[in-house]
């Protein structure tokens, strides 16, 4: 006699709203901060242009003038991502901790299990992993874009470019810094989900899960797609061995995978 299927509760996705929210957050800030450096990198441009003639050895050359201005906007810029990254990343998990764990309790209680959550001293150590981590990603962007935009300056003057070169360099550093916030929003909110889904799990005895695919992205990984085709299953304390290593749905850059629940009944 074949042995029973058993049922699955439906996958826990990352919640879009609790996304936009953290990837708001971010862009403000790095919306702010490109136009305060724009704004003062101009007004220190037109104050001290790049000279074609022989400089005074006493006189400050405008590229070292330049600099220095560049270094007090990147230790003001730092400051503030550092003095604003804690309540971010924290807003950020606990609210996505609280959308995930409402989703999986929906999903479980469709399959005929009600459960109530609980703060436990697994979901508090998870949590602050989290939010370390986040805090760590988002003192990173003031640093990088810093770097980049000092490089994009004094490649200008080296080059003999004029003003309107490097503005539109750096509008289009904006542009990058953008696109890099959205993905650490996109990137971390599906971390988060699998992190909370897994320790809920593990807290409940619901070791196993079964690989499905998102069916997005431009270029999605062969091995996800087949696995989610497969319904291969895995034990979410290890994770699923796919191109051979142990990952959980969501982990790697750009994954949206996500499970179903194996309940055991």
């Amino acid at each position: 006699m074949a042995a029973q299927k058993k049922k699955t509760a439906r996958a826990v996705h990352a919640n879009k709203g609790v996304e936009m929210a953290y990837r708001k957050s971010l862009d403000a800030l790095v919306k702010e901060m490109s136009n305060s450096f724009e704004y003062w990198i101009e007004a220190a441009y037109k104050a001290n242009p790049p000279r074609m003639e022989t400089a005074i050895a006493q006189d400050a050359l405008p590229s070292d003038l330049l600099s220095k201005k560049i270094a007090e906007l990147s230790k003001r810029w730092i400051k503030r991502f550092d003095d604003m990254s804690a309540g971010i990343a924290e807003r950020f998990t606990q609210s996505g901790r609280k959308a995930t764990d409402s989703s999986f309790q929906s999903a479980l209680k469709d399959a005929g299990w009600t459960v109530k959550f609980q703060i436990t001293p697994v979901m508090r150590d998870a949590m602050n992993a989290t939010i370390k981590e986040n805090i760590r990603l988002i003192k990173s962007i003031p640093r990088e874009y810093s770097l980049e935009v000092e490089g994009i300056v004094m490649r200008g003057f080296t080059e003999g470019r004029d003003l309107q070169y490097i503005t539109e360099r750096l509008k289009k550093q904006f542009g990058v810094e953008s696109r890099r916030a959205a993905f650490i929003a996109l990137d971390q909110s599906n971390k988060l989900t699998a992190t909370v889904t897994q320790a809920r799990r593990v807290e409940l005895g619901l070791y196993e899960a079964e690989w499905q695919h998102s069916g997005g992205g431009k270029e999605p990984r062969h091995s996800h797609v087949l696995a989610g085709k497969q319904k291969k299953k895995f034990d979410v304390r290890k994770g699923c061995l796919i191109d051979g290593e142990y990952i959980l749905p969501g982990q790697k850059p750009r994954c949206r995978c996500s499970s179903k629940t194996v309940l055991p009944f």
